[in-house]
């Protein structure tokens, strides 16, 4: 095995180099993890992480890389002491080992972490238990160690540290709940996660194993996706990569710190600024999902931080909570103009303080998910879901009709030129080729329905924001894609070609698909149906119109006819028009 060590020249590496290179295992160390990186010519599969890396701390440098990409899967922590092991898993480390440590300690640790699996200890004397309940965790995704009693178990965790003791109470030696309290009144255990699995389910045994520390009580016969899904829940922060980072700002040490330590509790990748001044430069350089800051600071005051964040491309749009005695009505409207998205009033609970932060988290959340939505979904369909939303009817579906003007367009012949292109290109190519033609739909008012591979399909509508009729600005719509595309081809070696056709008339638009899985708001009917077909029709790098369409705009148009026109569904040969320009 590889294994990778990032620390600063000195005598660490000389140790770990010592205890693994014995072991057939090889070694690499770089002061920061990039050099490691480019310095190690086969894959790394396990990093230590000294405390400190290239300046800052190891917890940081992780959240580092993790942004730019080339986070570790399997990272482990060197610690100097039981709590920064503990902040360190917190952070996202898979692993931690406390300084001074043994070789063989070191080498359970780095094999371990190289499985990329969390240990459960499984504490019960039935071996019916054992029997049935291992393979459904090691199924799970968990390396299982097993012990008999509490007593047991306690000798096993002071050699080999588990990541989660899973604990019946009636047992030998030392009950369960004995071993709880015990494992909680520990400096070096007390963060270990407890569930107490027993057929004790009365309250009164419930409460006493909350009482002794338990994280979980769940009452034997247990479901085994029940067991599973607490277990993981417990373990989240060790699982996945570390919560949002949340850049605290405080002249106050002693608040800095409380804030801070139970935030990083809570899974949070923690960053710690002095000043204002030193909360900008850390911000800026790095840009945090949420900022934390006192009000009275030096060099620059709180609110001063405000407006230095919110002018600054980067940071404008990061959720801003301030720690603060200032209540009045005059300062919180103070704040609030600034761009401060909430307040938390000193003195405060620790309970509050994460209350508020996951909160504005979760609706900063939201609100990113609402905008990356709009992307992927038509305007109409966003109307819709808002409406239904408001209706709280999960099942209701709409319909109506409508007066509108559909739009087809489809590449002429990109079918067989992808073919002969990486995937990667392809959808360059179409993506850009889409920026180009969208922009015009949008400015006549289209709603772009939905994209058909290289095809679109936009609906046009009467708008009380638009002076003109619907056809009108489809018809502007279609004229000004085809100019656009002629401008996106000036670039390009092998120009691409387009269709469109336009229909007009009513159409039923409204809730297609399931009521309670997925559905679509589109546009359905014979008019859709037309509109498609005249795009197949249409003359290469032209604009078809159907007649209904040309009927309502001929006097605005100049237009060519087509005649004898046969459409699929239709007896009878039909005349089309090709714009040609506008009056």
């Amino acid at each position: 095995m590889h294994v990778g060590l990032v620390t600063a020249p000195g005598v660490l590496g000389q140790f770990v180099a010592r205890a693994v290179e014995p072991a057939g295992h090889s070694l690499s160390v770089a002061p920061d993890l990039n050099a490691l990186l480019e310095q190690s010519v086969e894959a790394v599969q396990v990093v230590l992480f000294a405390p400190i890396v290239g300046g800052i701390a190891a917890e940081d440098a992780l959240g580092r890389a993790r942004s730019a990409g080339i986070a570790p899967e399997h990272a482990v922590y060197l610690g100097l002491d039981v709590r920064s092991c503990e902040d360190a898993r917190r952070a996202g480390f898979l692993q931690a080992i406390q300084l001074p440590f043994q070789a063989q300690e070191l080498l359970r640790v780095i094999e371990s972490s190289a499985e990329g699996k969390l240990t459960v200890l499984l504490v019960d004397d039935s071996e019916l238990i054992h029997k049935h309940t291992v393979p459904m965790l090691v199924e799970a995704g968990y390396r299982v160690e097993e012990a008999w009693n509490g007593k047991e178990a306690l000798a096993h965790i002071a050699d080999s540290r588990p990541d989660l003791v899973l604990s019946d109470v009636e047992m030998p030696e030392m009950d369960g709940f004995t071993l709880c309290r015990t494992l909680k009144e520990q400096e070096g255990t007390s963060s270990i996660p407890v569930v107490i699995c027993s057929s004790l389910g009365e309250t009164a045994d419930l409460e006493k194993g909350f009482d002794a520390g338990a994280d979980d009580y769940l009452v034997k016969p247990v479901v085994p996706e029940e067991l599973i899904s607490r277990l993981h829940a417990l373990l989240a922060t060790r699982m996945i990569s570390a919560r949002e980072h949340v850049l605290v700002v405080d002249d106050s040490a002693a608040v800095r710190h409380l804030v801070a330590d139970c935030l990083r509790r809570q899974g949070f990748r923690i960053e710690t600024a002095v000043d204002g001044q030193d909360g900008l430069e850390k911000a800026v350089a790095e840009p945090p999902d949420l900022v934390l800051t006192d009000y009275d600071m030096p060099r620059m005051t709180g609110f001063q931080f405000v407006h230095a964040l919110r002018r600054d491309d980067t940071t404008r749009d990061v959720p801003i909570v301030m720690l603060t005695a200032r209540d009045t009505k005059r300062d919180q409207a103070q704040m609030r103009a600034a761009g401060l998205t909430s307040y938390l009033v000193k003195p405060f609970s620790t309970d509050k303080c994460i209350a508020i932060v996951e909160r504005v988290l979760a609706e900063s959340r939201l609100s990113r998910y609402k905008e990356a939505s709009r992307l992927y979904i038509s305007e109409g369909a966003v109307r819709a879901a808002e409406e239904l939303s408001v209706s709280g009817i999960k099942g209701e579906a709409r319909a109506r009709e409508v007066d509108a003007t559909l739009l087809f367009s489809d590449i002429s012949g990109f079918t067989s030129m992808s073919s002969r292109m990486s995937p990667k290109d392809v959808v360059a190519i179409l993506n850009a080729a889409f920026d180009a033609l969208c922009i015009v739909i949008k400015e006549q008012g289209g709603d772009i329905d939905k994209f058909i591979g290289d095809a679109i399909m936009a609906v046009f509508e009467d708008r009380p924001e638009f002076d003109e009729p619907h056809v009108l600005r489809a018809v502007r719509a279609a004229w000004g894609m085809q100019q656009a595309l002629l401008e996106f081809n000036s670039t390009r070696e092998k120009p691409l070609v387009m269709r469109i056709g336009l229909n007009a008339g009513p159409v039923v638009r409204g809730d297609i698909g399931s009521r309670f899985v997925r559905r679509d708001y589109t546009c359905i009917g014979d008019v859709v149906n037309r509109a498609q077909r005249h795009e197949s029709k249409a003359p290469l790098g032209g604009v078809l119109m159907s007649m209904s369409v040309h009927e309502r705009v001929k006097d605005q148009v100049l237009a060519e006819e087509m005649t004898g026109l046969t459409f699929k569904g239709i007896d009878e040969p039909q005349s089309a028009f090709v714009l040609k320009g506008f009056v």
